[in-house]
């Protein structure tokens, strides 16, 4: 017999199979490492580096000549950077350690040895995890916006098909598929709002407030603020250290709440995707196989997402627990905020972008879905309210008129005439209504084309509401545009500074 290497236990029943970022997705830490948390940051702590020479050497805090030696040493560690050379060494501590390390290596430590001049890794490892932080956001905001376009897009296939509506999962109201995707990406655009909302609250820069208490040298920290793209320093030198926790806690309630919100859509497609519903079926490169049971199809990157929404929850209480036991000052536990932050945009980066393929790869039964808007009496609310309004009773009597004409009606799927008449005359009421209109009342096409209120799944409210969320859309992309401009000016101002001290100006 011919020995097969074997590299997944299912599939052999699949068209397609789950691309690699999908797997990675599903897997997740099962068969791949995470690199150290300070490999994210060394980029961020090179910029960090250069902004600050750049300042100390303007104010005159460190001798020119040292500043260029710096800022020559950091140009060739950016080029190590780059092509993978660098590599943080277990023994120096921290990502700061490691590149003044290297520095005093490289240049000695009469240069490198006054980088340090008016700063502490407190506050250096502040204004490095805010710039990693501000990447992050941007990087949500643009998988999130992608989703909310795959939920729009999709909506508006679907936007007058119709869709049984549930709560307390059962039979409610009649509405349509598109009106369930864009309740979606309305939820999905407004996490959006709240990212943008921690640039406002966090866009400001730690540097230079030392180990919580600032510093006697002359520094100027409204001029590294504008080399790393912050609005403005901080105001208090004790706050953003003594908080070192917030800006991570509210990213991460952030992350949490748009998990949550997927979790919602992924619940969803879950159940509607079952044998026993059978509304939609997922694409086999989103679905998953059993390791024992040939006929398997599972829709495992949904449920994925369900646990990792699970997950970023508890990581959010870490956080808060963390920043509620801190004294005055700099506290070593908050170190931890950073391991727990970047573990939860591990965990949780690719979601939305896995939910928008899931929604453009299903395939959607609409046939099932307006099949199930036939059962269980899912019209008599519209009933009753067309009842209140042509014969111009209250709506508490005609809801009675129609709970009574239900209970008449048992064995059926819908109020019948006879029972209706039945409830009427039983609450002394003169009815005008023919059998056709209680019929057509209860149908799914009427039941929407009814329907008036803003919001709703009418056509009118359905093409504003859709207009509305498209120009959110815009805001979030105009949003996303001018941030990153703001952190390309800012490096083309500290480059600019840069070539002039390397050239002799100051």
């Amino acid at each position: 017999m011919k020995i097969k290497q074997t590299n997944k236990l299912w599939g052999h029943a699949f068209n397609s199979t789950p691309d690699k970022k999908t797997l990675i997705f599903t897997s997740g830490r099962d068969v791949i490492g995470l690199p150290p948390s300070d490999a994210a940051l060394i980029i961020y702590d090179v910029w960090v580096n250069k902004a600050h020479a750049v300042m100390m050497a303007k104010t005159g805090c460190i001798p020119l000549i040292s500043a260029r030696h710096i800022l020559h040493g950091l140009t060739e560690l950016e080029s190590l950077v780059a092509n993978g050379t660098f590599v943080l060494d277990e023994e120096k501590e921290d990502v700061h350690s490691n590149i003044e390390s290297w520095l005093t290596n490289a240049i000695g430590i009469e240069h490198a040895g006054v980088l340090h001049t008016a700063r502490s890794r407190n506050d250096q490892v502040m204004t490095d995890m805010r710039l990693f932080l501000k990447d992050q956001v941007v990087s949500t905001m643009n998988n999130s916006v992608a989703l909310a376009t795959s939920l729009i897009s999709v909506a508006e296939v679907y936007k007058r098909a119709p869709f049984p509506g549930f709560t307390h999962h059962q039979h409610a109201m009649t509405t349509t598929f598109g009106h369930i995707l864009l309740g979606f990406a309305a939820m999905v655009l407004r996490d959006c709002e709240r990212l943008e909302h921690w640039v406002s609250l966090h866009n400001h820069n730690p540097l230079g407030n030392v180990a919580s208490y600032g510093t006697s040298y002359p520094i100027n920290r409204k001029l590294t603020s504008d080399y790393l793209g912050f609005d403005s320093p901080d105001h208090n030198s004790l706050d953003a250290i003594n908080n070192r926790w917030e800006a991570e806690a509210d990213f991460v309630f952030a992350l949490s709440v748009l998990m949550n919100h997927l979790s919602i859509i992924a619940e969803t497609l879950i159940t509607l995707g079952v044998p026993e519903f059978c509304m939609i079926t997922l694409s086999d490169m989103y679905s998953t196989g059993s390791s024992v049971m040939p006929q398997k199809k599972n829709p495992d990157p949904l449920e994925v997402i369900k646990g990792k929404a699970a997950y970023v929850q508890g990581q959010l209480m870490s956080l808060l627990s963390i920043g509620k036991g801190a004294f005055i000052g700099y506290n070593r536990d908050s170190q931890m905020t950073k391991h727990i932050v970047m573990d939860c945009i591990f965990e949780c980066e690719s979601a939305p972008l896995v939910l928008s393929g899931v929604l453009e790869t299903m395939t959607v039964h609409a046939d099932v879905m307006e099949a199930w808007c036939h059962k269980g009496f899912i019209g008599a609310t519209t009933l009753m309210e067309n009842i209140a309004q042509s014969q111009h009773i209250p709506m508490r009597i005609a809801k009675v008129m129609v709970e009574k004409a239900v209970m008449y009606s048992k064995g059926e799927q819908s109020v019948t005439y006879a029972a209706l008449c039945k409830a009427a005359q039983e609450e002394s009421v003169v009815m005008k209504i023919t059998e056709a209109e209680v019929v057509y009342w209860q149908t799914p096409q009427a039941i929407i084309s009814l329907s008036k209120s803003y919001g709703g799944p009418g056509k009118n409210s359905m093409n504003v509401s859709t207009k509305k969320l498209k120009q959110k859309i815009q805001k979030v992309h105009a949003f996303i545009h001018t941030r990153e401009e703001k952190d390309i000016h800012a490096k083309k101002l500290l480059n600019t500074a840069i070539e002039s001290l390397m050239k002799g100006g100051e």
